[in-house]
């Protein structure tokens, strides 16, 4: 929802806009959107907006049952159409996540390394568990150090 619709809700609401600006809405878009409502009413009373010279009165036109039937189906369509549009979303999102590799699969291709969990499994015969640490060598450089947890 956005901002101006937010405020414009609750204004219709009956929130006075000094509780809006309390709520941390922009006094800019609470003015705003006030004034608008204001003219609104206005118009539909049949009074001059302030400011303005004159006002456009529109007849009110009854509508017939076939209009609003028509009017009716038309927004049917609209949400049938959302509706599908969703539909194929959650199908797209079930293939993904089927095609997707599962957890237990990655965990299972870890198995095969060696140092995964090290720290957690490593226990020295002299008592000391989790100081543990890897020789390591560049294989562009031939540089070698060591990789691990060591004693502080």
């Amino acid at each position: 929802m956005k901002t101006t619709e937010h405020v414009e809700y609750l204004l219709r609401q009956g929130r006075k806009p000094k509780e809006l600006l309390g709520l941390g809405f922009s006094k800019h878009i609470v003015t705003r959107v006030k004034r608008r409502l204001k003219a609104e009413k206005a118009v539909k009373r049949g009074r001059a907006p302030r400011g303005s010279s004159h006002v456009e009165i529109q007849p009110r036109s009854s509508a017939s049952p076939e209009d609003s039937a028509e009017a009716t189906q038309q927004k049917l369509a609209f949400l049938q159409g959302e509706v599908k549009e969703l539909l194929s979303r959650v199908e797209q999102l079930e293939v993904a996540q089927a095609e997707s590799v599962s957890l237990e699969d990655v965990e299972a291709f870890l198995d095969g390394t060696p140092a995964l969990n090290l720290r957690d499994r490593f226990q020295c015969g002299c008592g000391a568990s989790g100081l543990v640490a890897l020789h390591i060598q560049c294989t562009k450089c031939g540089r070698e150090t060591w990789w691990g947890w060591l004693p502080k």
